[in-house]
Order: C-alpha cells, then structure tokens, then sequence
C-alpha cells in the first residue's frame, strides 16, 4: 500500500470524521498512531471484545483476504493515582490508496448500536478468531488469558501504543491485533466507499 498512507490517514480522519453522527461522540482522538498490519484470511474483519464472541456480539464486515494498515486512535484519561491511561477508542482500516479514499464517504454506521466491549477487544479475520476461541468446554484460551494479562497491566495502561500483535494461524499467517479499551462502552462501525460502490475502508469507534 501506499507509503504516503501514514502521512494521509490522520488528516483523513479529522477531516471525514462520521463520528458526529452518534450521541456523545466526542469527535476524533487526538492521537493517531500506525498500530502495525493485519494479515486478513477468511473473507471478513471485526472487532470485538472475546467474552462476547459466542454470543453474536460482533458484526463482521468483508474484507478481500491480503494485509492491510492498521490505524489506532487513542485518547488519555487522567488517573488521580496513576497518571494519565491509555486506551483505543478507534481503529481505522484503509483498503485502498488514498485517491480512492479521499473520494470516498461513510456509511450510516450500525443501525441500533454496535456490540459492548470489555476491557480490551480484538481486531481479527475470520481464520485468526477460529484460531484463538476458547474449545469447547473452556473458559478462554492460553492466547486470550496471556493477551489480556499483557494489555491491562498497569505497565501498559501507562503508556501510548500498548496493543498487542500476535500470528496465531501459522498457515495463512493470519494475526490478532489486540487493543485496551475503556470497559462496558459500545461500539460502532462505518464502511467508506467510492462513487463505484467498492468497500474502500473500515471505521471503529467506541461511544
């Protein structure tokens, strides 16, 4: 993709941002890093937090198998205690260069509200979540317990970028980016699309 991707995204963001559209929506974060790249296998993408996974709590968007950019946006709150926290409050997925971007516009987001998260919420295909659910009969997997031990330590609660990314389906080489976020928040999603009608681009955000 694009190598100019990183320098257009933010101003992208702030300048599209959908977000306006949904009840106390503060607006766009002010911080907007490059979270790394997702290897896409299975079709489709979501985000959600595991504990809710079986039971539908996710909506899944398609998405062209292959590996795309990863943008989280962040925002710190102030801990009396500790200092300022560090959680996402949206991911941003280009599926196109930026000149199909720009030309773009959102979708309505979800009808009705999107799925709650917990705590931390993961970013992962179709392939990576099959890969990392807990069997049957399990609470959660080794995958899950060690991926939400490492994100909501007060160590990575305290400091800007403190996502996790992990090859969990060797095979296809698909991943799971994984992400702190501020606990029992709803979540919407929005689709980006050309005049043509191609999805070029994925939206999350909490609210």
């Amino acid at each position: 993709m694009n190598r100019n991707m990183d320098a257009f995204v933010p101003g992208f963001i702030s300048g599209t941002w959908p977000g306006d559209r949904i009840d106390s929506q503060p607006g766009p974060p002010p911080l907007i890093d490059r979270a790394g790249d997702l290897v896409v296998a299975g079709g489709t993408v979501r985000w959600t937090s595991p504990a809710y996974e079986n039971e539908g709590g996710g909506r899944s968007h398609p998405v062209p198998d292959g590996t795309y950019p990863v943008y989280a946006g962040s925002v710190p709150w102030e801990d009396e205690d500790n200092g300022p926290r560090y959680y996402v409050t949206s991911l941003f997925i280009p599926l196109a260069e930026p000149g199909p971007l720009a030309a773009s516009s959102w979708d309505d987001g979800y009808d009705g509200g999107g799925p709650v998260f917990e705590s931390y919420a993961c970013l992962w295909s179709e392939r990576a979540s099959r890969a990392t659910l807990p069997h049957w009969g399990d609470d959660r997997s080794e995958f899950l317990l060690r991926t939400e031990k490492e994100l909501l330590s007060g160590d990575a609660l305290s400091r800007r970028g403190n996502w996790t990314d992990e090859v969990v389906d060797p095979e296809t080489g698909a991943n799971v980016l994984a992400f702190p976020v501020y606990f029992d928040i709803s979540m919407t999603g929005f689709e980006a699309r050309g005049e043509d009608g191609r999805l070029v681009g994925l939206l999350f955000t909490t609210w």
